[in-house]
C-alpha cells in the first residue's frame, strides 16, 4: 500500500509527543541503572513502550518524507523491533544512550519536517491547529510550529 505523505503530519506529531514524554520520565536520572531501578521499573517500562511507538510511527512515514529528510530511520525501527521481540534482553545502557543522544536529534528532525511541510502546503494547517487543541498532544511545543494564517 502506497503511503500518503499528507498523513505524515500525525505520525510526526506522535513521535514528538512520545519523545517529550520520554524526556519527562527520564530527565532526572543521571545513569541507566537508576532509571531502570526507580519506581519498580515503571519509568523504564513506560519509556520502552514509547520507544516502540516511535518506531511504529516511523514505519508509517512515507518513503518520500524519509528520502527528503535523511535520518537513520532504519535504526529507529530497528530499536522498536528489538524492544518488541526481546523485551527482557534490552540493554539499559543502549536505551539510556538513545534517550540522551538520539532522541533530541529525532525530535528536531520531526519539528523541521512539520515546519517545512506546513510552509510548502504538504500538510494541512487546519489539521495541525486541531491537534494543538487536543489534550493528547499536550507535551508538544507548538510555538516551534507557528505559522501565518
Amino acid at each position: 500500500m502506497l503511503k500518503n505523505r499528507k498523513n505524515d503530519l500525525l505520525y510526526l506529531l506522535n513521535i514528538i509527543e512520545y519523545i517529550e514524554k520520554i524526556s519527562l520520565y527520564s530527565n532526572s536520572f543521571e545513569n541507566p541503572e537508576t532509571l531502570y531501578e526507580t519506581n519498580d521499573q515503571m519509568n523504564y517500562n513506560a519509556i520502552l513502550s514509547l520507544l516502540t511507538q516511535i518506531g511504529e510511527n516511523s514505519t508509517k512515514l512515507s518513503d518520500e518524507t524519509k528520502n527528503d529528510y535523511p535520518y537513520p530511520w532504519k535504526d529507529v525501527v530497528g530499536l522498536r523491533n528489538r524492544i518488541a521481540h526481546d523485551y527482557t534482553g534490552i540493554n539499559i545502557f543502549i536505551v539510556f544512550q538513545t534517550i540522551k543522544y538520539s532522541l533530541p536529534s529525532l525530535r528536531e528532525k520531526a519539528y523541521q519536517i512539520i515546519q517545512e511541510g506546513i510552509s510548502e502546503n504538504i500538510f494541512d494547517k487546519s489539521e495541525l491547529l486541531s491537534t494543538k487543541e487536543s489534550n493528547y498532544y499536550s507535551h508538544i511545543d507548538f510555538k516551534k510550529l507557528e505559522f501565518e494564517q
